[in-house]
């Protein structure tokens, strides 16, 4: 019997330890916009092209995120052409990443043991009530382990930039997040949802934004 419930509380402990409130991604966002003086901002029929045709164009991260822009743009008025015809404006598309820094440090953290225990704590009624104990020691006489860690952050962006049937630049937005992770097929779309609001304007410095499950915060 007291190894059952010694079994049952171990259980009950070890899922309070490994269990927890969980950690919700959230990512640091700057945004620079920047639109033509002597045009207003007038959406109208548009194409989407890579801004740099050599790298992007034929990707399938580029084709895959086509969708995801045409939803941004239609949202701001815009019609994607579909008629064969000359579209009114082009919107050229670019994203990437680059590495920005590299560092290494070093951390000294305690050798630590888990102990549990189990026993006879207090008399109650009569009876003698067991109670469980974990409780944490350090080992080899309070040493420490030293290890280090790189880590390596990449700047991962997005780039639009819109003409007119003239080649002339209408207006262009450039956003950008650094960090840890190489994955573009997660930032990307990201990176795209947050520049809906900033299409067709000024900002006189960049402008930085907090993204945490697709909510934003300046």
């Amino acid at each position: 019997m007291k190894r059952i419930l010694l079994l049952i509380l171990l259980s009950i402990s070890m899922l309070i330890f490994t269990t927890g409130c969980s950690i919700t991604p959230k990512y640091k966002v700057t945004i620079d916009a920047i639109t033509a003086n002597n045009v207003a901002f007038a959406p109208s029929t548009y194409d989407i092209k890579a801004l740099d045709q050599n790298k992007n164009s034929s990707g399938l991260i580029f084709q895959e995120n086509i969708g995801k822009l045409a939803r941004v743009l239609q949202q701001k008025g815009y019609i994607r052409n579909h008629t064969g015809q000359t579209a009114k404006q082009t919107i050229y598309f670019d994203y990437g990443l680059e590495k920005v820094n590299e560092e290494t440090q070093t951390y000294a953290e305690p050798n630590i043991s888990f102990h549990m225990g189990y026993g006879h704590g207090y008399r109650y009624g009569g009876y003698y009530s067991p109670f469980f104990y974990p409780y944490y020691g350090t080992g080899f006489g309070g040493a420490y382990s030293t290890y280090r860690k790189t880590y390596v952050y990449y700047n991962r962006y997005v780039t639009l930039l819109a003409k007119n049937e003239l080649n002339q630049e209408l207006w262009r937005v450039d956003v950008s997040s650094v960090g840890e992770s190489k994955n573009l097929r997660k930032i990307i779309p990201i990176l795209i949802e947050a520049t809906e609001p900033y299409l067709g304007s000024n900002t006189p410095e960049p402008v930085q934004i907090i993204i945490r499950d697709g909510v934003q915060k300046r």
